[in-house]
């Protein structure tokens, strides 16, 4: 069965993404727990929204396209538990690595990275057809850094890759 996701208009999916955008900001002066609980759920939200287009656009790949998934799925569970645990040990979704500290911090940034450039990978091989070179989904990358305002352009993408592929995977 396909993903509800996958299916969705381009103005459900900006719906969706104002809400998340929405609990990130959110500020709440008189408790700075719940402030803090929101835009940790923005976040967590965010990398299910990722974790959602990434895993089932998986399914759409060319059987010849061997891509990390596992290694993608990895990257976005310890983002989530880095920013559960920073919540829960220090109140707030941020933390400041210096000194040693900083070495796990740039695997973070790298985790990151790809856990936004899998499902731009993902979207332009199975479009291609082919595994997309890093030239070929750098704009599809960018577009999901700036999500909220160039779903109107990657959405209609999606909608036709499902529309007119069947998935590899069953």
């Amino acid at each position: 069965m396909m993903s509800v996701i996958l299916r969705l208009k381009h103005w459900q999916v900006f719906l969706i993404l104002l809400f998340i955008q929405l609990l990130n900001n959110f500020s709440y002066t008189d408790n700075p727990a719940v402030t803090q609980a929101c835009v940790t759920a923005g976040y967590l939200l965010f990398l299910s929204m990722l974790l959602l287009y990434g895993h089932q656009l998986y399914d759409y790949l060319p059987r010849k396209v061997e891509l990390s998934y596992t290694l993608f799925v990895l990257n976005c569970f310890l983002l989530a538990a880095v920013a559960l645990v920073a919540l829960v040990l220090t109140g707030k979704p941020d933390v400041h690595f210096t000194g040693i500290y900083a070495l796990p911090a740039l695997y973070l940034l790298y985790a990151m990275v790809h856990v936004v450039a899998f499902p731009a990978k993902v979207l332009c091989s199975a479009e291609l057809k082919r595994e997309a070179k890093a030239a070929e989904y750098v704009g599809t990358f960018f577009m999901i850094v700036f999500w909220p305002f160039c779903i109107w352009v990657l959405q209609p993408r999606v909608n036709k890759l499902v529309y007119y592929s069947q998935p590899v995977l069953e």
